[in-house]
């Protein structure tokens, strides 16, 4: 029973692991089927799953690697659990750094520098470690379930208590929530995540003529707008749009196309832009919110123990998995009404609902690998992936940035966007084209997972 659960759970984790580069390395970002996107902020997809589906992995693993402890904390067990944080850690933090130089410039000091100046701090496998130190820990400091489950709450209503408190009015903002003010803090606006944005009306802003090409864009009175993270989707007609930064002080210049009869700047010329983007740093792997990632890694670690307890009946594992899965998806719903279910903040309420559809998915791995005793070789791809499945995971990273390099561009165009563009855009549709292409790279990881299966190689983290 404990070799095939413990197989089972190699099948649930490299299951998630193939998911999570795949939703990852699409063939272009301009082209991705819905449920292969994050929810903009609010709600879930499918692919808001894969992350919280790792760490409930990890909690589970967890409970088995301490069991051998008798889940002690103590100096052999803090130090296993330090050394593994922050290893992994660091790796996530090297990866971030990679290729260590910004190889569009000349190589030197200076460009080494700037890039450790502004590399992002944190990520997915820092994530990983923060949440699985804290949640590990809590566990072997509790040791009972019942503490433990108590422990993981605490977690959760203590960082929707900060939410509320920074932000009463609006503490799920996008622009001012904790989570961003802690990001600005540690570890700095230079060096978090810029992906996230927002649409802003343009009534938020007051446009002034310079001259016959300049003019400057300011924030509205009382409007908290960093000028420096705005983008607008459209120039006067007749112009394209430069923006230029001198003194701290933002003005654009709008540029006559070439051929064109544009005219001088005019009021109504430059009031003619349809939206403004701004651009937000805040990081959805911050600092703050490993604190309810890290109940995720209680909720596996109790699901861990679940298993042991029920460990000589197969089929009652399954059912509990199931009732207490749905159990913790509807309890994830309905206070969802109250704490929305964000993937970014990592709400508690998206903990549960996570949470409650990782127990489902691994009654079934359960089910047909333990219950109905289904031949490996139909799970061999997961188990492959969820032999090594932190090194795949870096491994994928690092094959993509190095695919990036300039040395490997054909046409002028980067080796990924020339090989989707040749070959995959054309079938069928972009969109399918796309996650062909996705697919084509989780096959090459495959290979190389199922020979380090086949040579029983298991690299450790």
């Amino acid at each position: 029973m404990k070799t095939k659960r413990i197989i089972a759970l190699d099948a649930f984790r490299g299951f998630t692991v193939a998911l999570m580069i795949l939703v990852n390395n699409p063939g272009s970002w301009s082209h991705i089927y819905s449920p292969l996107r994050h929810a903009e902020w609010q709600g879930c997809t499918p692919t808001d799953l894969v992350f919280p589906f790792f760490l409930f992995v990890v909690g589970v693993a967890s409970f088995f690697s301490f069991k051998k402890f008798d889940f002690k904390l103590n100096k052999t067990t803090f130090l296993k659990l330090f050394r593994r944080a922050l290893l992994i850690f660091l790796i996530g933090f090297l990866l971030n750094l990679y290729p260590f130089f910004d190889i569009n410039k000349p190589f030197s000091l200076q460009n080494i520098w700037h890039k450790l100046e502004t590399v992002r701090v944190f990520g997915v496998l820092q994530r990983i470690a923060c949440a699985y130190f804290t949640g590990i820990f809590l566990c072997l400091l509790f040791k009972s379930t019942k503490k433990i489950a108590t422990a993981g709450v605490a977690l959760m209503l203590l960082f929707w208590g900060i939410l509320i408190a920074y932000n009463p009015q609006n503490p799920y903002d996008k622009k001012e929530n904790a989570c961003r003010a802690v990001d600005l803090i540690i570890p700095g606006e230079n060096n978090v995540y810029k992906g996230y944005s927002r649409t802003l009306e343009l009534d938020n802003f007051n446009f002034t003529i310079v001259d016959n090409t300049h003019f400057n864009i300011k924030p509205a009175d009382g409007k908290n707008i960093d000028m420096n993270y705005i983008s607008f989707q459209s120039a006067p007609d007749g112009y394209e749009l430069k923006k230029e930064a001198q003194n701290a002080k933002i003005s654009y210049i709008a540029v006559p196309f070439e051929n064109t009869d544009a005219e001088n700047l005019s009021s109504n010329a430059v009031m003619q832009f349809t939206s403004a983007t701004e651009r937000i740093p805040f990081d959805p792997e911050g600092l703050l919110g490993a604190m309810s990632a890290a109940a995720t890694v209680v909720f596996g670690f109790l699901t861990g123990r679940l298993i042991n307890f029920y460990s000589e009946n197969k089929e009652k594992i399954v059912t509990h998995l199931l009732l207490f899965g749905l159990a913790a998806v509807f309890a994830g719903m309905f206070w969802g009404q109250w704490f929305i279910i964000c993937k970014p903040l990592w709400t508690g309420s998206y903990v549960l609902y996570a949470g409650g559809l990782a127990m489902v998915v691994l009654a079934f791995f359960i089910w047909f690998m333990d219950v109905k005793q289904y031949s490996q070789k139909y799970f061999r791809p997961f188990i492959a992936f969820g032999s090594n499945p932190l090194f795949l995971f870096v491994m994928s990273g690092v094959i993509v940035k190095t695919m990036s390099f300039p040395c490997f561009n054909i046409g002028g165009m980067p080796f990924q966007s020339h090989i989707y563009a040749s070959i995959y855009k054309g079938i069928v549709d972009p969109a399918f084209g796309s996650l062909l292409y996705a697919v084509t790279f989780v096959a090459v990881l495959w290979i190389i997972a199922d020979i380090l299966y086949r040579k029983k190689i298991y690299i450790k983290v």
